[in-house]
């Protein structure tokens, strides 16, 4: 259920609300990626920063009570990590839910949203790169129709073993 969630465009004011949120949302890695430590809240905060000033990169806030419970973001491919020259090839990026609103349909209406942002911005295709062993993330894009097209690579950054999905935009 996703009824106590107002969902927006990111603004720069929200720089530090998605920088904790992307922090914790790498936070449980350790479990599959023994002695891997993600990077931190100041590189987080100078990403976002960075990021919010541009018009392509198109993030959504999911506010509850006016706390920002989860986030999502599209850019397209070419701006992107592994960069793609593909004007309709959409990349989705920092799908993080807080905790707390882990199970409530949350992360499904924040895909659902950057999926309909992505069609507005004339992308017909979206992909993302998630970690192989983060087992939750990757069955939760499997069952919202998203497919491995890479088999796991390493990344020296983020230092982790990585897989490609893609879905194409109805």
């Amino acid at each position: 259920m996703t009824s106590g969630y107002t969902l927006r465009r990111a603004t720069p004011a929200d720089a530090e609300a998605l920088a904790r949120g992307a922090v914790e949302g790498v936070a449980g890695y350790g479990e599959f990626a023994a002695g891997w430590s993600g990077p931190g809240y100041e590189h987080e905060l100078a990403d976002a920063r960075a990021v919010l000033e541009d018009p392509e990169y198109h993030a959504i806030v999911a506010e509850a009570d006016g706390v920002i419970a989860g986030q999502v973001a599209v850019v397209p491919a070419a701006k992107a990590a592994r960069p793609v020259e593909d004007p309709a090839l959409g990349h989705l990026r920092n799908l993080f839910v807080a905790s707390e609103h882990w199970g409530t349909g949350l992360a499904a209406t924040l895909l659902r949203a950057a999926e309909q942002d992505s069609r507005e911005r004339g992308f017909t295709a979206l992909r993302l790169f998630v970690a192989e062993g983060q087992a939750r993330a990757r069955r939760f894009y499997e069952r919202e129709g998203w497919q491995a097209v890479t088999e796991p690579y390493h990344d020296p950054v983020p230092g982790l073993s990585m897989v490609e999905y893609r879905r194409a935009l109805g």
